[in-house]
């Protein structure tokens, strides 16, 4: 049986640099309790067809671009999981 994702070991590692500056007073994507209370926004944000809303934003606005499809897999599996720590 495969290790469920946890956020210490998988997903905190996905957030850049730039990620956390951008959420900074929004969400603390460093902190568990706000990347697990808003895991549904988030996921929402990294699969946004509409430019604004996307994280990260496209180069165009100052971000690193979209997530590839795999680290968003993760994300999701992370959530399917129940969000481990």
């Amino acid at each position: 049986m495969a290790t469920p994702t946890s956020f210490k070991a998988d997903i905190r590692p996905l957030f850049t640099e730039m990620d956390l500056e951008h959420m900074n007073g929004i969400i603390d994507l460093t902190s568990y309790d706000d990347v697990k209370t808003h895991a549904q926004d988030i996921l929402g944000r990294l699969t946004a067809k509409d430019q604004t809303r996307l994280m990260p934003p496209p180069m165009s606005r100052g971000g690193d671009g979209p997530w590839s499809p795999e680290r968003i897999l993760l994300f999701q599996s992370w959530v399917n999981d129940g969000c481990q720590p």
